[in-house]
């Protein structure tokens, strides 16, 4: 997967490393304020960071949505909050087991 590679999902997961067990000895009430912050660290970066999405228009089966080169599109906070809770727990999870 080409996204995998991409130096900002690199970074991404790094920061959602540092931050697990952080994340996870926290009272529910604080949790969502860790993915805030993971939110907003990411888009204070230099260049900002962003979350993004394949454009539901540009996806198909051609070559450039197989090689990961269609349209990427920012996607709203909630779901970024979505995204960076679910890798949270994920990264809980492999740490585990």
């Amino acid at each position: 997967n080409i996204s995998a590679t991409h130096e900002g999902n690199i970074q991404f997961r790094s920061i959602v490393e540092s931050r697990k067990r952080e994340y996870h000895e926290a009272p529910w009430k604080e949790k969502k304020e860790i993915v805030i912050s993971i939110i907003r660290q990411i888009q204070s970066m230099d260049p900002p960071g962003r979350f993004l999405q394949r454009d539901p228009k540009s996806e198909g089966v051609d070559i450039k949505a197989v090689l990961g080169e269609g349209r990427w599109v920012p996607v709203d906070e909630e779901k970024a909050a979505s995204k960076v809770s679910h890798c949270l727990r994920e990264r809980m999870k492999e740490k585990k087991g």
